[in-house]
């Protein structure tokens, strides 16, 4: 009996037993939320996930709970399909450490949504306590089209202060993009560049930027990243332009090979 009591795992030591449980919620991930589209192999929201089914360990006991929670919550992508939820007051119903905790929110964003995230601030979902790996913006799949470019100026500014995240994923999830999803990505890059250029040279004082974004395209999975960096130090306008050439060469080539795209729109599903 004794022997049972010492082996029992509430028993262990807590470092131990953290290590375990990052463990078990390490190998019950059900994946991440998405899945790879059958008919074009691009990528789109997984119907079938949860991220309950995840959580279900926390449901052993309370002392289980006590000890988990903040493990699961950091393990778990939280994914929000139901474009009605207002998220931060999901938020709001956590302990600002389990908020803390948390790594990863997917969330489905139409013209509402992308109107709400202008007045974050600098934190998302104006969530002071939120320390994101990944924020995953999701485009909804229906017989609308959307118009994120509409959203370019507001999104830029967000992004200079934005804070709390270290990557945003933009996902097109199958759905109808005006003007095709890439050529949205590189009419935002351009305008993020842009708008660096002017608010460091043509404002009094300077306004830098607290975040710089490094950024690529997936083609295959047709969305792309943004990934936080240091804010980039003051400078001469000279060695600012010398500095940004490359990436302005780089988005050229992109936008003139999209010139010479024959119908962007059969990509779109158009």
């Amino acid at each position: 009996m004794d022997q049972c009591q010492a082996s029992n795992f509430l028993n262990l030591p807590a470092e131990i037993r953290i290590s375990v449980l990052e463990y078990v919620f390490e190998a019950k991930l059900s994946g991440d939320g998405f899945v790879n589209c059958n008919r074009t192999n691009n990528v789109i929201l997984d119907d079938n996930y949860t991220a309950s089914s995840n959580m279900a360990p926390l449901l052993t006991c309370r002392q289980f709970y006590h000890d988990a929670s903040y493990v699961a919550l950091a393990r778990t992508p939280f994914v929000i399909k139901d474009t009605f939820t207002v998220i931060s007051r999901q938020l709001a119903a956590l302990h600002p450490k389990q908020v803390e905790s948390i790594r990863s929110i997917t969330f489905v964003a139409g013209r509402r949504q992308f109107q709400e995230m202008h007045s974050w601030g600098t934190r998302p979902f104006g969530v002071p306590s939120l320390r994101l790996e990944t924020l995953s913006v999701v485009f909804p799949r229906s017989s609308y089209w959307h118009y994120p470019s509409d959203h370019n100026h507001e999104l830029v500014k967000l992004l200079r202060n934005l804070q709390g995240v270290r990557k945003i994923i933009f996902v097109r999830n199958g759905a109808f993009i005006k003007g095709h999803f890439r050529t949205w990505y590189n009419r935002l890059v351009g305008s993020i560049m842009k708008e660096d250029h002017h608010r460091r040279y043509n404002c009094m004082p300077s306004d830098l930027e607290k975040v710089w974004w490094g950024w690529s395209y997936d083609d295959p999975g047709d969305r792309f990243y943004l990934e936080a960096k240091p804010a980039k130090p003051i400078m001469g306008e000279q060695a600012y332009m010398e500095m940004m050439k490359p990436l302005v060469l780089e988005l050229t080539k992109r936008m003139e090979n999209e010139e010479w795209d024959p119908d962007p729109r059969a990509r779109n599903g158009a």
